[in-house]
């Protein structure tokens, strides 16, 4: 994914400029996604037009293989190693259509923890709130949201590695629970618990000038480590949450673009192998 592929050859990089050109995303998410289709065994997400309501979209989550460091480089043995980590692959406009520019997550689990590996393709990386429960549906940034039983667990992360979470119980009101800006409605709204702490531990390696229009920038990592406890499980095999994200960007010159994974018609969900 971007960390690990920053290590590769300029040569690499240089012969598939090209083609990444063409399909409109950087040589290294090009690289990034064929590396991955054969290394994955979840399936890429159906387009969400015409699909049956109630439909899922599950993800099996590997223990993971070896160890884990959180610096923001995806490249330690839990994230290398065999089986390879569930992928969410691409994730999707409301029309169904496969958003520019990329994002993905890698999932693995050990430890009492739930990992997770977010990739953003960014020309312009772009993160302002520097304070933990600021208002991060302002700038770039990840949404993910759990739900169990009659609760969801809401974590947002930005560029800048800055957490904002918040948890909500059934018969709460606001906003979408994961859907793009869905934060925001939840906080004016009053659905959203801001007092609640995910716990989660965050690193972060960036390929850009933060606020920097000027420059062209290329991507961003977060590694993410959520306690298993924070989000009522135990950490064994068999368990199950439900599990949708949502990444919003303002591309250089363009109107902000928010695109998700496991919302709409086919839900996700996550299982622990």
């Amino acid at each position: 994914m971007g960390a690990p592929l920053r290590n590769r050859t300029k040569f690499v990089l240089a012969a598939t400029a090209l083609v990444a050109a063409a399909a409109g995303v950087s040589a290294r998410q090009l690289l990034a996604s064929r590396a991955g289709s054969t290394r994955n065994a979840t399936a890429p997400p159906k387009s969400a037009a015409g699909a049956a309501a109630g439909a899922e979209l599950v993800l099996h989550v590997p223990h993971t293989p070896g160890a884990i460091t959180l610096d923001g480089d995806a490249d330690d043995p839990g994230w290398t190693g065999q089986p390879t980590p569930a992928r969410t692959h691409e994730f999707l406009l409301p029309s169904g259509a496969p958003a520019r520019p990329f994002s993905e997550i890698r999932l693995v689990w050990g430890d009492g923890y739930l990992y997770l590996c977010l990739y953003a393709a960014d020309e312009d990386i772009e993160s302002r709130t520097t304070e933990p429960d600021g208002p991060l549906w302002l700038d770039d940034a990840f949404r993910v949201v759990f739900a169990r039983d009659t609760t969801e667990y809401a974590i947002e992360v930005s560029p800048r590695a800055v957490i904002t979470d918040s948890i909500r119980h059934a018969g709460g009101g606001g906003g979408g629970a994961g859907g793009p800006g869905g934060a925001r409605a939840g906080a004016e709204s009053g659905g959203w618990d801001y007092a609640w702490s995910s716990g989660a531990h965050v690193s972060k390696e960036m390929d850009g000038t933060l606020n920097d229009p000027t420059n062209m920038d290329e991507e961003w990592v977060i590694e993410m480590a959520v306690p298993f406890e924070s989000l009522g499980l135990e950490g064994r095999p068999g368990e199950t949450l439900g599990f949708s994200a949502s990444r919003c960007d303002t591309p250089k010159g363009a109107q902000r673009v928010c695109a998700s994974w496991g919302q709409g018609a086919e839900r996700g969900r996550i299982v622990l192998d």
